[in-house]
């Protein structure tokens, strides 16, 4: 017979706080420098790009209150973002009034939503963690290889496979779709915005479970 002394769980344990997170999040389930494209080609497939990731995966696994803080961080991005489509791009451009190329739209959207990232669209994905494209979420960011170099462009993804991104001076801020080969062939991956505390959690947790 076990007491109940014995039986009581040590909530300071890393590996008991690890295993109650994993166990909350399956129950809740999924919460919700400059660069110019030149589009070749409109014609739409099936699929083509879980393939095209990263093989880092996301290692964060946050409570419920980081979990709300994470949630409400990609919805103030994901309407910041739509609230650009239609502006004008501007290369060097990082501001609304003037205009935004593809990592000054970036930069200036995750700022709405108190999340510093450096300026360009490299830095910019060395800055956040990874996400596998099955656990995307709408604000989340996708990179692209559109100069011949990796993470060249940059866009926020808003559900259905779009995204939007600073495009060029002829589309400017537009919509475009994830099953478009052009896009698709040149997915580099995925990033989650995060402000400073959530990425300092990120760390000690990464440093957990990897231990």
């Amino acid at each position: 017979m076990v007491s109940q002394t014995a039986a009581r769980p040590d909530w300071r344990r890393p590996d008991f706080r690890i295993g109650v997170s994993l166990a909350l999040l399956t129950s809740a389930g999924l919460l919700l420098g400059g660069c110019a494209t030149d589009l070749s080609g409109s014609a739409v497939s099936s699929g083509g790009y879980t393939n095209t990731l990263s093989s880092r995966g996301y290692a964060y696994r946050p409570d419920i209150q980081e979990s709300h803080r994470e949630a409400t961080v990609l919805d103030t991005v994901l309407v910041n973002a739509i609230a650009q489509i239609g502006k004008p791009y501007v290369w060097g451009g990082e501001s609304r009034a003037g205009g935004f190329d593809c990592s000054g739209l970036i930069q200036y959207v995750l700022g709405q939503a108190g999340v510093q990232v450096p300026r360009t669209a490299a830095a910019q994905a060395a800055a956040l963690p990874a996400v596998p494209l099955s656990h995307i979420q709408k604000g989340d960011l996708l990179f692209f290889n559109t100069l011949g170099r990796p993470y060249s462009h940059v866009g926020i993804y808003i559900g259905g496979d779009q995204f939007v991104s600073a495009l060029n001076p002829r589309a400017g801020i537009t919509v475009q779709s994830l099953r478009n080969p052009y896009w698709s062939s040149r997915l580099d991956g995925v990033r989650r915005p995060m402000p400073p505390e959530l990425l300092a959690m990120t760390a000690r947790d990464s440093h957990v479970l990897n231990r």
